[in-house]
């Protein structure tokens, strides 16, 4: 399951953002509002992907907001 795969990955270099997204805290460049409490995170290669409501506080967290 991905629970037991983000058990196993250090919470240092990976992040989950989604109950099916897991992602190297490295490729995160910033976190945007896209509005009606949406948030996504921007990723290095231009790719946006959205972050679920029970990950967003930890996501900014991450980000020092």
């Amino acid at each position: 399951t991905i629970a037991g795969l983000e058990a196993r990955l250090d919470p240092a270099d990976f992040i989950r953002i989604h109950r099916s997204t897991i992602l190297r805290r490295s490729t995160i460049t910033g976190l945007r509002h896209d509005g009606l409490g949406v948030w996504s995170a921007e990723l290095s290669d231009g790719a946006r992907v959205r972050i679920g409501r029970t990950y967003l506080a930890k996501a900014k967290a991450m980000a020092g907001r």
